[in-house]
């Protein structure tokens, strides 16, 4: 067999965390000195610094890529590498090239003189093989260990992209206050009732100059990202199980944490009627009473005359999909009027509701896993306890602890919206307290069908001009409890 005349060098290190190729240099030297003792010549160095080949490692090597495409086309006939380990440390791996190998016949050859011309040799290069997988994945063992135990200690994984709230050279360490008063602020907005959204709490930050890690404006995804992260929650996990609580500083405690979950979760549901953002008090509850869309509210101006008018438009899909009749063109003012006076006479009829306790405590269940859970780690730590043992049992303890503080977080979060006094609420008539006097709104009236007057009248339209359905009839006939009753007109 001729010698080869385009010898391909493959150099490969793990890390080079200072980035000076100092190990690569010394593979490539050592390659080059064994090419020239065989009287090889090189053609190309296939360098792929800081790059694993482990069983564990996710990362592509282009350059071996490139090297093994290069000996399939027939542009080099040779490889020459350090060790078997530079070239793989997975024995599958391993076990494809010396099929490639043989395959397509280029010579192979490492400075440690393994010989892959023979049975014997191929073996004796495999065992090599499947003992630099088995040294990885024994370090793999130990570092996770390793790891395993810094976050038992409450000690974070200092890896990973910057989160909001927390200085980016810290580690996961300490704080950034500014920020943090704008997580704890956004809470607040989230808690609220009615709930402030994620789109909200955007602006709010927007408005105070904050800016995402990326340097970019909020968004309502990003704020929902920061909320979602559990070391925001100072919440500690590993290998996706929670593990305890860190010991440094974190925006947000876990029962906090716990609470904002529930309410994010609670979003992916459809709003409730009145919930959206609106300009107008009854924007959304108004429908047509010809062909049930829903009705829009606007302001206009006619004839030098500027007032809010609530019409259904052509352009409005109505019952089954159908376009909007367009028949209907009122005067919202007085619709508004009409409603606002039914509104107050429900809420005459009941009582302001005084804060009740939680319907259940559950502190004291959560309080005793949490002990159970302290125990079983310091009898593991003393080494009383299998690992097999402790992480079945540990596993079993969380899955209930978690369950626990969910039910915990729902009630925190029911409690924190109920209304104390609705008459009181009512009465402010902001622009602020618009979402909360409709959130009343929604729970008095479902909807309003909207008839015509026709056109040129002069006096106030009939009360029977419009239909109220109140909350929890269906048949929508009465307004029952409301002091009043409304019926259809042949829309004259």
């Amino acid at each position: 067999m001729s010698k080869p005349q385009r010898v391909a060098i493959y150099v490969r290190i793990s890390k080079d965390r200072k980035g000076q190729e100092l190990g690569i240099q010394r593979q490539e030297k050592a390659c080059r000195e064994l090419c020239s003792r065989l009287g090889w010549t090189v053609y190309k160095v296939y360098p792929e610094n800081d790059a694993s080949a482990s069983t564990t490692s996710k990362r592509k090597r282009p350059a071996y890529t490139e090297m093994l495409r290069d000996a399939r086309d027939g542009v080099v006939d040779a490889i020459v590498v350090y060790s078997i380990d530079r070239l793989t440390r997975r024995i599958a791996e391993l076990t494809s090239f010396l099929e490639e190998q043989k395959a397509q016949g280029f010579a192979f050859a490492t400075t440690e003189g393994e010989d892959t011309a023979t049975a014997n040799g191929r073996m004796v290069l495999t065992i090599k093989g499947a003992v630099a997988q088995q040294e990885t994945e024994c370090m793999s063992e130990r570092v996770n260990r390793s790891l395993l135990q810094r976050r038992e200690k409450g000690k974070p994984h200092a890896g990973g992209p910057r989160v909001f709230g927390f200085d980016p050279d810290s580690n996961f360490q300490r704080t950034v206050p500014e920020e943090v008063k704008l997580i704890q602020r956004g809470y607040e907005m989230l808690m609220s009732f009615p709930a402030k959204t994620p789109g909200d709490v955007a602006r709010l930050w927007n408005e105070a100059g904050a800016r995402s890690p990326g340097g970019t404006a909020w968004t309502i995804q990003k704020v929902k990202r920061v909320y979602r992260s559990e070391r925001v929650g100072g919440i500690i996990t590993y290998k996706g199980q929670d593990i305890g609580d860190s010991v440094y500083p974190h925006p947000l405690t876990r029962s906090e944490w716990d609470n904002v979950q529930t309410v994010l979760d609670s979003r992916a549901t459809p709003a409730a009627q009145g919930s959206g953002k609106r300009k107008h008090l009854y924007s959304g509850f108004l429908k047509c009473g010809y062909c049930r869309s829903v009705m829009r509210v606007q302001w206009a101006t006619i004839q030098g005359r500027t007032f809010r008018r609530t019409l259904c438009h052509s352009g409005q899909s109505g019952r089954g999909g159908e376009l909007g009749c367009g028949k209907v063109s009122r005067s919202y003012t007085w619709i508004e009027e009409r409603l606002n006076e039914m509104v107050e006479a429900a809420l005459a009829l009941r009582q302001p509701q005084p804060q009740e306790p939680p319907t259940e405590d559950l502190s004291g269940q959560i309080s005793m896993l949490e002990e159970r859970i302290r125990v079983l780690r310091q009898r593991w730590k003393d080494g009383k306890l299998e690992d097999e043992d402790y992480f079945d049992s540990l596993g079993h303890l969380r899955t209930e602890l978690q369950a626990l503080r969910v039910r915990e977080s729902a009630s925190v979060v029911r409690q924190s919206r109920r209304v104390v006094d609705a008459m009181a609420v009512w009465g402010d008539e902001s622009p602020e307290n618009l979402d909360r006097r409709r959130a009343i709104v929604a729970q008095v009236i479902d909807e309003v069908e909207v008839f015509s007057v026709g056109r040129g009248r002069r006096k106030p339209p009939e009360p029977d001009s419009i239909r109220v359905t109140p909350v929890g009839d269906s048949e929508g006939a009465e307004a029952k409890g409301l002091g009043a009753e409304f019926h259809p007109t042949d829309g004259a």
